[in-house]
């Protein structure tokens, strides 16, 4: 219940208490003076008629008597009137039984009146002759009663009416500062830092909200002031401070974490681009002149991959870039090497001399299997660079051997025509991979699994995500493959109940979240089963909202509002500033496996990993990490306070 209301409630019942009590004592008072005046007033009488009968000289004169008797009652004032002898005998008697008018019956049987019978002696000399008893008629009295009773109870009420309205008046106007404020704590929670410009009057009030103010404003800049150290310490760590690509350090660990990872690069193609010419060109021109053409260079890289895909691109030395593009198929390759080169024109130096600047690429094609590693992979793309650079013109090649060509060839042909022909829902399998609580009490973690959807091929094994993937974008089809997975894990969820008893994650694409219909259809899923609802975490990689952070803001707080949770997946895989989850509704984040892989012994991803947690808690925001392949990894992380991890040291998918 709202204070305002409270308080309402509780002034208007002690209004009504104050107003029942204050007519009671009236009524009761009033009610009091007239049985006192009832009782002088007969008391009066019978005192004056018993002088009027000894004065009179004619005590055995019951015609006197009667008309004295008669000159007193007739006035109406008394309901009974008796002259006894002193032997108990009724010399004269005048009663009468006349009803009250003009008051309810209800009033009168609620408020009886006391009128007590008052006496006096008729003396003759010094002998007493008689006794006069007189009652006071009680009609008046009512009427009396009645009059100041009702004049009482409208003149309260009307008072205490109007009282009672300037009371809330004034009450709403002193309390009406608190919506604003109660809103104000509301924006903190949803990590909105609104300013409440306009201060109450009253003094309270006025200093609570000062110190709101204050407190918004303090836990902005701390949280800003996080948010840039660790951005700083990431770019010194991890950003190239020329051409703000990823440095080699980053490369190197991303590339190491893809290839232990075929649910995330199950294939793909590994480029080195360098620069032919460069130290020529520094020499000539100057290093700012240098560095401008490495600008310019990462910036054509950029448009040629846009930031919001899967695609790294990194200054490794000097003038030598590389790119890994993932969900790439084998006969695109030729494609992407020929856009390459083709893209890097506009900085070839023209005539063609031994010390002119022109791009080369060397491309690998790697699609996963055991023994891979980044040694051979990088070596075999420096191969192929230097038969590219042998041409003397922009070219590049494609180191050949890597990939098992014939089997791959089959299985994507097997794909191909899968998805072609309309995925069978009987071909998607959802695997489930737990996630642990790193602190107490566990019972209180809700995210408990991640769905793993694989394809059964036509032999029965299971073909991972990563294998299939490209197959799907490039036909078009992601969004149908999406839709397949929800409508699996919502039947797995409704029929045997939350998965390890939990919350279960659901990976969404970039285009499913970009596409209205399946965002309208997402929600009324969710809607229609709230039991269900409850149970799904809904989440997206970091690089699918990069440039679309409104559109997922939007579906996010749609899935929220229709009972889902909301996260982020591979956190930290963009350059992109953390900043932007200020405005994100979301409930959880899952760093990405390059920090936390093999984090243990690497003290630096443990202050960044340590940082990003103190950030996203200031937020309200959970943090989990995957890869976790041990126990020390595990330990670790649950020393930098991470709420939940998940690997195969956890458990794998099944």
């Amino acid at each position: 219940m709202k204070l305002s209301r409270l308080l309402v409630g509780l002034i208007s019942l002690l209004w009504v208490l104050v107003f029942i009590a204050t007519l009671l004592i009236v009524i009761n008072s009033t009610q009091d003076y007239l049985e006192r005046a009832m009782e002088s007033h007969a008391q009066d009488a019978a005192t004056s008629l018993g002088l009027s009968i000894t004065h009179s000289a004619k005590v055995k004169d019951v015609g006197t008597i009667d008309t004295m008797a008669n000159a007193i009652f007739d006035r109406g004032y008394y309901r009974e009137i008796l002259v006894k002898g002193t032997k108990g005998n009724v010399i004269v008697e005048k009663k009468v039984d006349q009803a009250v008018k003009g008051v309810p019956q209800w009033f009168i049987d609620y408020l009886p009146l006391a009128t007590p019978r008052m006496s006096a002696t008729v003396m003759d000399g010094w002998r007493q002759v008689a006794v006069v008893e007189v009652v006071s008629h009680s009609g008046h009295a009512y009427a009396e009663l009645w009059r100041v009773s009702a004049r009482s109870f409208w003149v309260l009420l009307v008072v205490g009416i109007a009282s009672l309205i300037v009371v809330l008046v004034v009450l709403r106007l002193a309390l009406k500062p608190l919506d604003a404020m109660e809103q104000q704590a509301i924006d903190i929670s949803k990590r909105k830092f609104t300013i409440l410009d306009k201060l109450p009057w009253a003094r309270e009030l006025h200093r609570v909200t000062i110190a709101l103010n204050s407190m918004c404003l303090s836990v902005e800049r701390m949280l800003t002031e996080q948010t840039e150290l660790a951005e700083n310490m990431r770019r010194k760590a991890y950003v190239d401070g020329v051409t703000g690509l990823m440095n080699r350090n980053d490369f190197n660990e991303r590339l190491n974490h893809l290839i232990g990872a075929p649910t995330k690069f199950a294939a793909g193609v590994i480029a080195i681009v360098r620069i032919r010419g460069f130290v020529g060109y520094n020499q000539r021109n100057g290093r700012a002149e240098g560095d401008a053409l490495l600008k310019r260079v990462a910036e054509l890289l950029k448009g040629m991959f846009p930031p919001n895909d899967r695609t790294l691109l990194a200054r490794l030395d000097g003038p030598e870039f590389a790119v890994v593009v993932p969900d790439v198929l084998e006969a695109d390759v030729p494609k992407l090497g020929e856009q390459l080169i083709s893209g890097l024109t506009e900085i070839e130096e023209v005539p063609r001399t031994d010390d002119s600047v022109m791009p080369h690429g060397g491309l690998v094609y790697y699609r996963y299997h055991e023994g891979a590693s980044f040694g051979k992979l990088m070596a075999a793309a420096g191969a192929a660079l230097e038969v590219a650079q042998a041409r003397g013109i922009p070219a590049w090649h494609l180191h050949e051997g890597v990939s098992e060509k014939e089997s791959a060839a089959a299985l994507t042909a097997q794909i191909t025509a899968m998805f072609k022909g309309g995925l069978p829902r009987d071909r998607v399998q959802v695997q489930s991979q737990p996630v642990r609580a790193c602190q107490p009490p566990e019972s209180a973690w809700h995210y408990r699994s991640e769905a793993c959807v694989r394809i059964v091929a036509e032999d029965g094994s299971l073909i991972r995500a990563g294998l299939f993937i490209a197959v799907a974008k490039r036909l078009g089809v992601l969004v149908d493959l999406d839709r397949a997975v929800i409508e699996k894990v919502f039947e797995n969820i409704r029929t045997k109940g939350p998965v390890l008893g939990g919350a279960t994650a659901v990976n969404l694409s970039r285009e499913a979240l970009l596409d209205k219909t399946f965002v309208d259809w997402l929600v009324g899923q969710l809607t229609a089963q709230p039991a269900v609802a409850k149970y799904i975490v809904v989440e997206l990689a970091e690089y699918s909202l990069i440039n679309n952070i409104a559109t997922v803001q939007q579906a996010f707080e749609r899935f929220r509002e229709a009972g889902a949770q909301c996260s982020i997946d591979r956190f930290g895989q963009s350059t992109a500033s953390v900043g932007y989850l200020r405005s994100l509704p979301v409930d959880y984040i899952k760093i990405d496996g390059a920090y936390t892989r093999g984090i243990a012994e690497a003290s630096d991803r443990q202050f960044f990993v340590q940082a990003l947690v103190g950030i996203a808690h200031g937020l309200g925001i959970k943090v989990i990490t995957e890869y976790i392949e041990s126990e020390q990894e595990f330990e670790t992380v649950k020393r930098l306070m991470v709420d939940g991890a998940q690997g195969y040291y956890i458990g794998r998918p099944e």
